[in-house]
């Protein structure tokens, strides 16, 4: 339970509300545990004098009870769910902000199904926990009405009820302890089903072209049946709970028949007081039961918060400098000291070893090489999605470790052939380039992608809603809005990578104008399978395995007769 603890900050600033619903539960518990002196009353006066004018007096009782019920139980429960409500906003919006700032390396050691889960499934626990809290003020003091009312009847019958209380700590304790464990399984087990449809439909026409229904279909069913399974175990518990407590108070109610019925005969109780006492026993029961589910739901919520809490003690790998250097233009060169790179959850394994080079302002740089040399981890360290392991990277003479991370992206734009379009229109996905654009800064950054006369041929033109990843749209077509994205930056330092090696040869040909448009006046780095791109390159880069092997311009690297004469 010590992992509820943390919520504490969470839950602060609404302990007024939380105070209120509380002192609420107090007249709302006596209300609960009064039908025991009305018993008695009607059982000891009513039925012995038979007087009319009470007849009536305890229907109109009965009814205003029932209304100050109803005004108590709707105020108590109400202030309580908008502390529900917040915290659960106000963990999620957290979560959210708290994930944004950690380092790339973060979402590729975890699966997006299970970030998802955490974020959107794991506070629906901690609600059913935190909803709890008005049941945890109220039930005890109904039970300790109602049991002040059984002492005040019969003191000696009242020690039964006493005598269930060990068993009754033995069930909450070992349900929820147990619980935990398995709602900590079932959340994974969750998430990895969240990750299955994830996966599933962003990769849709994947699936399609390869005829993976039924492969798709298979795992989903086994996720699926891995959940159930353990859904169904924590469901043992939870439906064991309930009637061993009930099992528990039926020995108790058996024990209060004998012994009370033995009190009745011998004359030193009346039946009425007989009656009385077993309505308060009843009653007490709802309380026991309540609280029961309540340990169970706060275990639920406890495992829920240590999964939660665990994403918040996850520090990000990217550190930025406790002083920060400001750079507001690029004016020199890019230069590469000694890079050596592995990514963090493979630490043994460098994919860039010991790569220097510079790249001079307003130049173009050209890195080929095979699969898995490591030209996209290369360019990835410029604006730092991951830091160098070893030597540095400096632009204009200053190591981008120790310059303000938002000053040194503002230098950057980014075209891959890893497109990421958000599922709005095509107006905001191109301003994400700059979000402060104007209407016609985005319809000028579109005629200069050469993306113009697709995006006014739409119904909707620059309001069109282009779907999950853009798929609505074309290769070429998502390829020229990203590049409209780029040039509504307007950024002096340029990234492509492989960004038309996915293109057929027309979409192609409207790319690559694009793409030459936008190089005018950048310093340009470019990865390219397809040589043709780069051949009028300043300098290319030639490497394998992690290091540069050969470095020239074209016709230079064809004379060498080497790596890229080959690749040629």
């Amino acid at each position: 339970m010590k992992d509820l603890w943390r919520l504490k900050p969470y839950i602060r600033p609404y302990f007024w509300l939380i105070f209120a619903s509380g002192l609420l539960g107090v007249p709302l518990a006596a209300l609960r545990a009064s039908p025991v002196p009305l018993v008695n009353w009607i059982g000891n006066d009513l039925f012995i004098t038979k007087d009319p004018k009470k007849l009536l007096l305890f229907p109109a009782l009965f009814i205003g009870l029932y209304v100050l019920n109803f005004i108590f139980r709707f105020l108590h429960y109400y202030l309580l769910r908008i502390v529900v409500a917040r915290v659960n906003q106000k963990i999620k919006n957290d979560l959210f902000e708290h994930l944004m700032g950690l380092s790339a390396d973060y979402f590729t050691a975890q699966s997006t199904g299970t970030l998802i889960s955490r974020v959107g499934t794991d506070p629906q626990y901690i609600d059913n926990g935190l909803s709890c809290i008005n049941i945890l003020i109220r039930e005890p003091f109904t039970f300790l009405f109602l049991l002040g009312g059984a002492v005040y009847l019969n003191w000696r019958l009242s020690l039964l009820i006493f005598l269930i209380f060990p068993l009754l700590f033995w069930v909450f304790r070992a349900t929820g302890r147990n619980l935990k464990r398995y709602i900590s399984r079932m959340t994974e087990e969750n998430a990895k089903l969240y990750s299955t449809l994830q996966e599933s439909f962003t990769g849709i026409r994947m699936v399609g072209a390869f005829r993976l229904e039924k492969y798709v279909r298979n795992k989903f069913r086994e996720r699926s049946e891995s959940f159930t399974r353990t859904l169904l175990k924590t469901a043992i518990l939870e439906e064991a709970a309930h009637p061993l407590v009930e099992l528990i108070g039926a020995v108790a109610i058996a024990c209060v028949i004998n012994y009370g019925g033995l009190q009745v005969i011998q004359g030193k109780m009346s039946p009425p007081e007989l009656f009385a006492f077993f309505t308060a026993f009843f009653l007490m029961v709802s309380p026991l039961r309540m609280l029961n589910e309540v340990n169970i739901k706060l275990y639920s919520a406890a495992a829920a918060c240590k999964r939660i809490f665990e994403i918040f003690d996850w520090k990000t790998n990217l550190h930025e400098s406790e002083d920060p250097k400001h750079i507001g233009e690029f004016k020199e060169e890019i230069k590469f000291r000694n890079v050596s790179f592995a990514y963090p959850d493979s630490p043994e394994r460098e994919v860039l070893r010991e790569m220097s080079f510079s790249v001079p302002r307003g130049k173009a740089i050209a890195i080929v090489g095979e699969s898995g040399a490591g030209k996209s981890s290369l360019v990835s360290l410029l604006p730092r999605v991951f830091d160098v392991t070893r030597g540095s990277i400096e632009i204009d003479g200053q190591d981008i470790r120790e310059l303000n991370l938002d000053d040194l992206r503002k230098l950057f734009a980014v075209v891959s052939q890893d497109i990421f379009l958000f599922n709005d229109t095509i107006e905001e996905n191109i301003r994400c380039g700059k979000l402060s654009a104007t209407a016609e800064e985005i319809r000028d950054a579109a005629r200069k992608a050469h993306a113009l006369d697709f995006i006014e041929s739409l119904p909707r033109s620059f309001q069109t809603l282009i779907g999950d990843r853009g798929l609505k749209l074309s290769g070429g077509e998502r390829q020229r809005v990203s590049i409209a994205r780029a040039f509504l930056r307007n950024a002096p330092i340029l990234v492509l990578d492989e960004a038309t090696s996915s293109l057929d040869m027309a979409s192609e040909r409207e790319v690559q104008k694009a793409l030459e448009e936008l190089m005018v006046d950048k310093t340009t780095l470019m990865i390219a399978h397809r040589l043709s791109t780069i051949k009028h390159a300043d300098q290319i880069l030639v490497m394998n395995s992690g290091q540069i092997v050969e470095t020239g311009s074209h016709d230079e690297l064809i004379r060498l007769k080497g790596e890229y004469a080959r690749f040629h």
